[in-house]
């Protein structure tokens, strides 16, 4: 485990951490968390950018979208 993988989520670090080769590779990449809050989404973000190296990382704000399913 790498010293910014979050604890616990090893299947997750290591998705996050094959990202930056598509980009390298010429194709487009991107990451999209949803989950309750308190899971853990920001360390996961925080480890995607520590992946990304020195490539350009452009981060949005999060959005609570209401859960329409249960209706």
């Amino acid at each position: 485990m790498g010293a910014s993988e979050p604890h616990g989520r090893k299947r997750e670090a290591d998705a996050i951490a094959e990202l930056p080769a598509g980009p390298r590779a010429g194709t487009s990449s991107s990451l999209v968390l949803r989950g309750e809050p308190g899971i853990g989404k920001t360390a996961l973000l925080d480890h995607a950018a520590a992946a990304a190296g020195d490539m350009r990382l452009v981060r949005g704000p999060g959005a609570e979208i209401p859960d329409t399913t249960c209706q």
